[in-house]
């Protein structure tokens, strides 16, 4: 009875989703009604999750007693994220070479099933979309999370600067910050019923295409997902803070997984990362920083599958890929494509995009490889969302082993 209790809102969430699952499964047509309820959510969940990342890192940066720290943060941030996306590359492509045959698939028959996308894309103007916008209310839109943050950095900077003039602004940015946590945490609490009635909503549509003709590198990215998500961050945090510590991050990774299950959209997972964050202990510096910015450029799960829809891509193309070069090519380029990749549910089109200029591939390939991305999505965004919390404890233990080893 008393696990019952202490995991009853994270029971009641899995019920859901499970229940969801099984739901548009066997009713597919459901999503007539699932669709409606759990997008209505989620939009009420990114209306405040936009302007949360805006309080929250300005708040974290302006808080935080020196430019120092803040800067410290930042390096091992970024430090952190690319050794985890490294990792996450390099164990996928051992997967896929040492598993040859999960990987080969009919050309014919995906090809064949797939819709042609045929307009061009410039590369250019998609960077350049990615890091800025034109207008200010855009910034504020789900998809526009980069500029955001870089918006969010520069105004946090020029506030440090104001000094003790922006006292009152310093103020009233940690108010509205924790009036935004608390109304997320109010929003939560309806979180079973749209968590449960959008991922019904998603098996539905992605189930037949897994079942059809993805079955075997579906399987290979699970197999994958399943090795980094318990293996890898069982290890990394041990190494970091011990068996307690790996015990502390499993108690209370529940409803991050769960929603991230459930949505399949990082930037939805940000509200519970940070209360998970919060129940590790980890410094509220750390946490403001790295969940946000971990959002948009700390993809493992994202990284892991463009290696594996890289690799299935050149074996459709006849392209051979088992030469040095060409596997160091295609661990950058599931880096990169982890970088770029959006927030939202769905975001492969950027990863596609760049796969193609960097290989030089026919145009036929950026429609397998965004239906991939769309049939990885969930497993992916798993990764993606809960390889944050590991990163900030690892983040908040060099920092909090350093600050000691100053006092010392």
């Amino acid at each position: 009875m008393k696990y019952i209790a202490n995991y009853k809102s994270s029971l009641l969430l899995l019920l859901c989703i499970g229940v969801g699952g099984l739901v548009g499964i066997i009713f597919p047509e459901s999503s007539v009604i699932t669709y409606p309820v759990g997008s209505i959510y989620l939009n009420f969940l990114y209306v405040l999750v936009t302007p949360l990342i805006f309080f929250s890192v300005i708040t974290a940066i302006i808080s935080t007693k020196t430019v120092e720290k803040a800067k410290h943060i930042l390096f091992l941030s970024m430090v952190t994220f690319l050794l985890f996306s490294l990792a996450a590359s390099l164990i996928a492509l051992l997967l896929g070479i040492s598993l040859p045959s999960m990987v080969a698939s009919d050309s014919s028959a995906i090809i064949n099933t797939l819709p042609q996308i045929n307009e061009k894309v410039d590369f250019t103007e998609k960077i350049i979309r990615m890091l800025s916008v034109k207008n200010l209310p855009e910034l504020f839109q789900s998809e526009n999370m980069i500029p955001l943050l870089l918006f969010s950095a520069l105004a946090a900077a020029s506030i440090r600067k104001l000094g003790n003039k922006a006292k009152l602004l310093k103020e009233l940015f940690s108010v509205i910050t924790d009036l935004l946590y608390t109304m997320i945490s109010t929003l939560m609490k309806f979180a079973p019923i749209g968590f449960g009635c959008y991922f019904s909503y998603s098996i539905g549509q992605t189930g037949a295409a897994i079942l059809k003709n993805y079955a075997k590198i579906f399987l290979l990215f699970l197999l994958f997902s399943i090795l980094f998500y318990f293996i890898f961050y069982s290890i990394v945090i041990y190494f970091s803070g011990g068996v307690a510590k790996v015990k502390l991050f499993w108690r209370f990774n529940t409803i991050p997984s769960l929603t991230a299950v459930a949505t399949a959209s990082s930037s939805a997972c940000i509200p519970a990362n940070l209360a998970a964050c919060d129940q590790l202990g980890i410094d509220r510096d750390v946490s403001s920083t790295i969940i946000p910015l971990g959002a948009n450029i700390h993809k493992d799960g994202a990284t892991g599958a463009s290696v594996l829809k890289i690799l299935l891509i050149l074996e459709l193309c006849n392209i051979d890929y088992m030469n040095f070069s060409t596997l160091v090519l295609v661990i950058l380029t599931a880096i990169l494509s982890g970088i770029v990749m959006g927030t939202v549910p769905g975001g492969g089109v950027s990863a596609a995009i760049l796969m193609i200029s960097i290989f030089n591939l026919p145009n036929e390939m950026m429609s397998i490889i965004i239906l991939l991305s769309t049939v990885f999505d969930i497993p992916a965004t798993l990764l993606n969302s809960v390889g944050n919390i590991p990163s900030a404890m690892i983040v908040d233990r060099m920092i909090f082993r350093k600050r000691n080893s100053t006092v010392l």
